[in-house]
């Protein structure tokens, strides 16, 4: 087996949540008038995109491969978002000279599979170079780990006896220096037909006709532009990806917006971004209101309401609150009446919570809503194997992926690392 390459990085996972104070419901005056107006995202700049272009490649450039289909696809799609600068790479990146037209002509009539083995975390590192600013890097590869030839030649079991320590540790480390660089990861997984040469875990050859073999293709970049580019990417696609993977960088998003008359009840006002003047008694109605949030940058399943629900941590000093009910913004009832102002609010948020004051103990309380990063294990059993050397242990699975992604997810999935963490106040 060739060594192999990927590259990048890249969830994960981006998106803007807003903050804004809010004026009063019913009959009074908004005391807070002065709204912050929405943050606005930087455009992409320019995409790189790569293509790994080792010989153990080959078997998805002969014949009609959906590989072919989805590289085509992709690099023109991506031509749509922003200007798009091509590369092979094996040892380092080579431009592609005539740009996106003649690279997928190449894809039919070029032999592009045909460098010598590569290092995977070094491919990393040279892609995720050149995700800066507000630039996008796209690696395409089979993401296969191994040592190279001729350390598979002294000891053929040191791929399988290593994966789980000195290749998941050096994809780590890779991933580690992106994600203290605030550089975020998404991959797609997909499932293609191998016309050639495979090499399994010893570089033993096995010749293919027609087999099914994943590919993935790595998108890295700052977190809202890697969330930007995968929004308009997937709207794009008529080849959509098998299974994906965002892994995101960064702190949680912070932001929100509180509304001021969406899903309320009880008598209370809305005052930079905090619920105010809440009133209590035998006679007074539980107080609930509507929070906004943004999250169209996370990974899709972390978006999922009942996802929400089960891993959104409330915590709250000297009161009782409970998260009630979380909506997409195209779920909510908006047959009642808004004001042109709310109906903004809601339009710039893809999600509506809505939380109960049970009691408030003192004057004040702090409220904290956050929500650990935790990824989903579809790579584990499903996509990975550590025996290659048969169809039976091969077919449409990766060798050693389970180790090249925890490399990665254990970069990303830290003790503070959130996909939500904010804060507000609640006042008597």
């Amino acid at each position: 087996m060739l060594t192999l390459r990927l590259t990048v990085s890249g969830f994960v996972i981006a998106s803007v949540l807003l903050l804004s104070g809010c004026g009063g419901g019913g009959k009074r005056k908004p005391k807070d008038e002065g709204t912050k107006p929405a943050e606005k995202v930087a455009g992409i700049g320019r995409i790189h995109f790569f293509l790994e272009t080792s010989a153990s490649m080959g078997g998805y450039l002969k014949g009609a491969t959906t590989f072919k289909d989805v590289v085509s696809e992709v690099v023109n799609k991506s031509n749509q978002i922003a200007p798009v600068s091509v590369y092979t790479i094996t040892d380092k990146p080579q431009p592609y000279q005539g740009g996106v037209g003649p690279f997928v002509e190449g894809l039919a009539t070029t032999p592009l599979a045909n460098g010598k083995s590569s290092k995977l975390h070094t491919i990393f590192g040279q892609v995720g170079a050149k995700a800066t600013g507000n630039d996008v890097a796209v690696l395409v590869s089979d993401c296969i780990l191994s040592f190279p030839d001729a350390d598979i030649k002294r000891d053929p079991e040191i791929n399988r006896n290593n994966a789980s320590s000195v290749l998941k540790n050096q994809i780590n480390d890779q991933f580690a220096s992106l994600s203290r660089k605030g550089i975020s990861a998404t991959v797609y997984a997909y499932n293609s037909a191998f016309n050639g040469t495979y090499y399994d875990y010893q570089n033993k050859k096995s010749q293919l006709n027609g087999e099914q073999r994943p590919f993935y293709i790595w998108v890295i970049g700052k977190q809202s532009l890697v969330a930007d580019f995968d929004r308009q990417l997937l709207e794009r696609l008529s080849e959509r990806p098998a299974q994906q993977l965002s892994f995101g960088s960064g702190d949680g998003l912070k932001k929100y917006e509180l509304f001021f008359g969406l899903n309320k009840k009880g008598d209370w006002r809305a005052e930079r971004g905090n619920v105010t003047e809440i009133k209590f008694g035998r006679k007074a109605e539980p107080a609930e209101f509507a929070i906004g949030l943004d999250l169209a940058g996370l990974p899709a399943y972390a978006q999922a309401p009942d996802y929400l629900k089960e891993n959104l941590v409330i915590k709250a000093d000297n009161a009782t609150l409970k998260l009630v009910n979380v909506q997409r913004r195209e779920n909510v009832n908006t047959t009642k009446r808004m004001t042109d102002r709310e109906q903004q609010l809601l339009a710039r948020n893809s999600h509506v919570l809505t939380f109960k004051i049970d009691d408030l103990f003192d004057d004040e309380a702090t409220v904290n809503v956050r929500m650990p990063v935790r990824f989903d294990t579809w790579y584990q059993t499903d996509w990975s194997t550590m025996d290659d050397r048969t169809e039976a242990g091969r077919r449409k699975k990766t060798f050693a992926l389970v180790h090249l992604m925890n490399g990665v997810r254990e970069a990303y999935q830290t003790g503070t690392n959130d996909f939500v963490n904010f804060t507000f106040k609640l006042e008597k």
